[in-house]
């Protein structure tokens, strides 16, 4: 255990990233939105796509545990502005829920998508 090293781990979960269309992640998180519990608000979806696509093209990395936490961060963001429809106020249940959805957009986001 004394070798194990936090940051080694980090760089050590890359991914290579498709291409970013606009339309491309709003399909994306469209399908992952009508799926997943909670969802954005429909008069909010396209301010949320916007913010990703922006997100997904500005980040310079493809460490996928950065991109989880990012992610998870602006579905929280989101959902203290009151722009998520959710079931649940307990924060242990949206984590997780939220890590769900950032999983899947990240297994979207691979090349091979």
């Amino acid at each position: 255990m004394s070798d194990y090293s936090y940051s080694k781990e980090i760089s050590q979960t890359n991914f290579q990233l498709g291409e970013l269309g606009k339309e491309r992640i709003r399909k994306m998180l469209t399908k992952i939105f009508e799926a997943y519990n909670p969802k954005v608000k429909d008069e909010i979806f396209d301010s949320f796509c916007e913010d990703f696509y922006d997100l997904a093209r500005d980040l310079q990395t493809s460490n996928e545990r950065i991109w989880r936490m990012i992610i998870t961060d602006m579905l929280f963001s989101y959902d203290e502005r009151g722009f998520l429809e959710s079931q649940t106020t307990d924060n242990k249940i949206k984590r997780k829920q939220f890590a769900i959805i950032a999983n899947v957009i990240i297994g979207k986001l691979r090349k091979n998508n």
